[in-house]
């Protein structure tokens, strides 16, 4: 019994090494409700982390995807599994505290506040970078955070939440200087200014925006995040246009 009960655990660990093979490879090629599924299918907080991030990848590409809130939904779902099946896994909570970012953007300002979701978005990506300093993704999205809370908050969210467009851009900095060759994280940079429109800070935006696109990318997550630098960019002489696509691009 002992031996075929190994046997049987060998074979699920195979089968959820290759789904996840699958799932990788999916998302490499831009397909990513296969990815979620594949992913789905490994199971286990690795899985399940992973076909949050496929379903987020899709979200951040296609603005124009028909249901964005119920893929927003299941992202949610996803990363809340990942969570259970392992809360100390840093992939499953910045994968959940990414997609409760993103669903933050359906719901009312002072709701949001009211179930503490920026609050707990933040000590999740926080508990992250305390376990893992150089985590350029929760660098990043500490960074997206700060910027997103300036914007929908303003002087009262920044002064509840201890939030800042500094902390913001230094998060970003740190980020991008762990993976300069990353154009995701100059793009969310300049998209997060942009949507402020921060004069102060526009220069820093177009310089970023100007350096993604000059990047190699590395799978097709990194090719689509190009594509949507140099449609940004091309908005670099109409400020009120460039601010109004930015924003679109925050809240949809």
């Amino acid at each position: 019994m002992k031996i075929i009960a190994a046997l049987a655990c060998l074979l699920l660990t195979t089968a959820a090494h290759a789904d996840m093979d699958e799932a990788r490879r999916a998302f490499a090629g831009g397909h990513w409700q296969e990815a979620a599924s594949q992913a789905q299918l490994a199971g286990g907080a690795e899985g399940y982390a992973y076909a949050a991030r496929a379903l987020v990848a899709q979200l951040m590409l296609e603005p124009d995807y028909p249901d964005r809130r119920a893929l927003t939904r299941q992202a949610v779902d996803l990363a809340e599994a990942a969570f259970r099946e392992d809360s100390e896994s840093a992939e499953a909570r910045l994968r959940l505290a990414i997609s409760l970012g993103y669903n933050g953007r359906y719901i009312n300002t002072m709701r949001a506040l009211f179930l503490r979701l920026p609050q707990r978005g933040r000590a999740l990506l926080e508990s992250v970078v305390m376990d893992d300093p150089g985590n350029t993704w929760a660098l990043g999205t500490l960074g997206a955070w700060n910027l997103e809370v300036v914007r929908r908050g303003g002087t009262r969210g920044m002064a509840m939440l201890g939030a800042s467009v500094e902390a913001g851009t230094g998060y970003y900095s740190q980020a991008i200087a762990l993976d300069p060759d990353n154009p995701a994280l100059r793009y969310f940079l300049a998209l997060g200014l942009i949507a402020l429109d921060d004069a102060d800070r526009n220069e820093m935006a177009w310089q970023q925006l100007e350096i993604a696109i000059e990047l190699e990318p590395r799978d097709a997550f990194e090719a689509g995040v190009r594509d949507e630098a140099v449609r940004l960019l091309a908005l670099r002489e109409d400020r009120q246009d460039a601010t109004a696509w930015a924003t679109a691009r925050m809240t949809q």
